[in-house]
């Protein structure tokens, strides 16, 4: 089985392709009738006779370099090392010294070894180490042939040898300098053909040992990912190897794309931890324009902070363009299976990885922008984010973090059909309906430690309420026919909490009421600054105030930016709604710089930085 699978895979080497999977050009077949001055019969006699000539040629050296290798071992079995310290030099020794071997003479060597496997057990494993270790992937292809034969017949006679040649492998999937594809006296080898080289190295011993992806091949991977100190180049090159790895190891697909969404989570997060450290201002200015102008102040924490950025950019766009692949360029009524399959992995990301990361800023734009190729595929995320933020075994801080995203989600997601944003908002409405119905009595005021759950839910269908109101419009029609629009019953829930005793307006994001009051009121919804002036004037007091983040607030990443960009519903200024803020002021006399500017703040302001 392994002698016919590696006569395959050299045949493969070998063959008469321009190109070979390792890189480097074959060459091609001489015809037999280039030339009309010579009989096809003589010519085919000379032929023959060189080519036998060379095969003979071959033959005594192969014998040769196998007697070598054969003396060696049985010299070292029976105490002597002298030839066996000889052998091991071939592979040891610095390709740039004047006694290192030529690449034809370790191909040959490789070719005697491998004749003799069996013998390679563990009394010869400094020799087995020096081969591993030997500068390998910047020599011909025919050696590299040979090599990979070489490690696919030692991992399948002696399975302790697995662990050191995958190891190795896999350390040559990271950032390598240049000097890696440099010998003396070869042509250089680009750093993609490297990992092509390395690539066609570990699928053939998967294919010999399919039981080494999970064993062996994971764990290898995991340990040589870069550390977040690193550079960007660094993480996408690695990033890039381990989705390539995913083409001939299919059944790690799911572990290593969680463990990079994993991996691309933490730096996301540690980007808004180091935000947060800087000084308010700065902090606030740096991310407005994360990549954009110099700041001054302290230097090198604004350098890190936008060298990361670069970095989850880069990285972020590589997971786009992976899943792009399986995803159709707009939202389909019917995906394919493969589609259905991704968008089921991501949603296991979302709900173990995405959803339980507080305050991650870009990571989570993988399932939006996914999550919106079909109707079908928003459909399961809300559902998904509703059922989570409407279950009351779940912790407050679990169901306040669903209720955003669903927010954010439907507010913000272009591609969702009407009707799926009034299915999802009328889900929401009526719980709060049947909630005020059954827990109203128990109510002795706001209190977002008890009632948080309510709170979230409210301050979602007023977030939505604020981007999506011409979704929650319908028909009116009379026996005449259609007279006009009217609000959809069920908001009539949000009305009914809003006038509750749990009072959502004291304890919401002020930034979201404000925005909503006005709204709200220029369309004759609901009016709600009574009740707002109350709070005020009473200085009512509530117990604790909601937070107001909300995961899929303006992108502002250069390069990754342009998967979101049509799938994204910008804030709209709502046509006369200015014009009735000023002449509210006119009337009151009243001007309050600071507070008239609130209500942007929840959904105009990431706008503007996200063009500047």
């Amino acid at each position: 089985m392994l002698e016919s699978s590696a006569v395959s895979r050299q045949a493969h080497l070998n063959g008469s392709q321009t190109k070979s999977v390792i890189g480097v050009k074959r060459e091609q077949p001489t015809s037999w009738s280039d030339s009309e001055n010579r009989g096809p019969s003589s010519k085919r006699v000379k032929m023959s006779a060189g080519m036998k000539a060379k095969t003979m040629e071959t033959n005594t050296t192969n014998s040769l370099f196998r007697k070598f290798v054969h003396n060696a071992l049985d010299e070292r079995a029976a105490g002597s090392n002298a030839n066996f310290e000889l052998l091991r030099r071939k592979f040891s020794t610095d390709p740039g010294g004047e006694d290192a071997p030529s690449s034809l003479e370790l191909q040959n060597t490789i070719s005697a070894l491998t004749n003799t496997v069996s013998r390679l057990n563990g009394s010869c494993s400094q020799l087995v180490k020096d081969i591993i270790n030997c500068r390998w992937v910047a020599r011909e292809s025919g050696f590299v042939g040979s090599y990979v034969k070489l490690l696919g017949n030692l991992v399948s006679a002696h399975s302790n040898y697995m662990d050191l040649i995958v190891n190795m492998l896999v350390q040559h999937l990271v950032w390598l300098h240049s000097s890696a594809g440099k010998l003396p006296n070869h042509v250089p080898v680009k750093r993609s053909v490297i990992y092509e080289r390395v690539h066609y190295a570990l699928q053939f011993i998967l294919d010999l040992v399919p039981t080494a992806a999970f064993s062996t091949l994971f764990p290898a991977l995991i340990s040589e990912f870069p550390h977040k100190s690193e550079s960007k180049k660094a993480h996408v090159t690695y990033v890039s190897n381990l989705l390539r790895v995913i083409e001939y190891a299919p059944s790690l697909r799911n572990k290593l794309l969680t463990f990079v969404t994993d991996r691309v989570i933490k730096i996301d997060t540690e980007i808004q931890v180091d935000l947060d450290d800087l000084e308010d201002e700065q902090g606030e200015e740096l991310e407005a324009e994360i990549t954009g102008t110099d700041i001054e102040g302290n230097e090198d924490a604004v350098t890190n902070i936008k060298d990361t950025v670069d970095k989850l950019d880069a990285m972020l766009d590589i997971l786009f363009s992976y899943y792009s692949k399986s995803f159709p360029n707009k939202s389909v009524e019917s995906p394919t299976q493969e589609s259905i399959e991704n968008f089921g992995l991501i949603m296991k990301l979302f709900n173990s990885i995405i959803l339980p990361t507080y305050r991650s800023r870009y990571t989570q734009f993988l399932v939006f922008w996914a999550a919106q190729k079909a109707p079908r595929f928003s459909d399961t995320f809300c559902v998904t984010a509703i059922t989570k933020a409407l279950d009351n075994t779940l912790q407050p801080g679990a169901r306040q973090a669903a209720a955003s995203y669903v927010a954010s989600f439907i507010a913000r997601a272009k591609l969702m059909p009407g009707q799926y944003v009034q299915i999802a908002t009328k889900i929401m409405c009526r719980w709060l309906g049947a909630f005020i119905d059954q827990r109203s009595a128990e109510c002795e005021g706001p209190d977002v430690s008890r009632w948080g759950g309510f709170y979230s839910v409210c301050q979602a269908v007023m977030y939505i309420f604020c981007f999506r109101w011409k979704d929650l419009r319908e028909i009116e029609e009379d026996e005449f026919g259609v007279i006009g629009e009217r609000w959809v019953g069920f908001l009539q829930n949000l009305n009914k909490a809003i006038a509750s005793k749990f009072n959502p307006l004291k304890v919401c994001s002020p930034a979201v009421v404000e925005t909503f009051a006005k709204i709200a009121s220029h369309f004759q919804l609901v009016y709600c600054f009574t009740i707002m002036e109350q709070n005020k004037r009473k200085g009512l007091s509530s117990q604790g105030e909601l937070d107001s983040y909300f995961p899929f607030d303006p992108y502002n990443l250069k390069r990754s930016k342009r998967w979101i960009q049509g799938c994204y519903n910008e804030w709209e200024p709502i046509e006369g709604l200015e014009d009735e803020e000023e002449e509210d002021n006119d009337s009151s006399g009243e001007s309050d710089n600071d507070n008239e500017s609130v209500a942007e703040e929840a959904v105009a302001d990431d706008e503007s930085e996200a063009h500047e």
